[in-house]
């Protein structure tokens, strides 16, 4: 898949944060999330994971991410049940989109990140990281998401 470098507005979110391990952590946070989905008819809205942690230097049992629902700017978080409203900065942001049919989210991250750190253009800001799910695949396996990194262009060297 190619990267792309494309700018994001800023979107409101409520999330469930999780830790641990992501390949066991996020599908928890996403079954706590889309109860309350449900009772708020927030399920035909955006869906992402929010990464907080780089798991090549976080010990797994420490890593944070935010299974979240995307929700309008002006929507009030009245009964939060271990949820939280924030905001997902705007901003520039390599991406890219991808099919994965075999459950390995992680070699897809390492391709995305090969891509991006061999760019002499742009380079991970450290700000924000999440994938976007355009299919739900937990029925049949096929997910169809976008990969965001948050950039920042390189000074041209003089």
């Amino acid at each position: 898949m190619a990267l792309l470098i494309v700018e994001r507005p800023a979107k409101k979110l409520v999330s469930y944060r999780v830790v641990g391990p992501y390949q066991e952590s996020i599908h928890s946070g996403f079954q706590q999330l889309m109860k309350w989905a449900a009772r708020h008819h927030q399920t035909q809205n955006e869906w992402l994971t929010w990464f907080h942690d780089n798991p090549d230097i976080t010990p797994p049992e420490a890593l944070r991410a935010d299974p979240s629902v995307c929700v309008a700017d002006n929507f009030i978080l009245d009964d939060a049940q271990g949820l939280a409203l924030q905001t997902l900065p705007g901003g520039t942001y390599a991406a890219y989109h991808t099919t994965i049919t075999d459950g390995n989210f992680e070699k897809v991250w390492r391709e995305f990140y090969s891509q991006l750190l061999a760019s002499t253009t742009y380079r991970p800001d450290g700000k924000a990281c999440f994938e976007h799910y355009l299919s739900d695949g937990s029925n049949n396996g096929i997910w169809e998401v976008v990969l965001y990194q948050s950039v920042e262009k390189i000074p041209a060297i003089r």
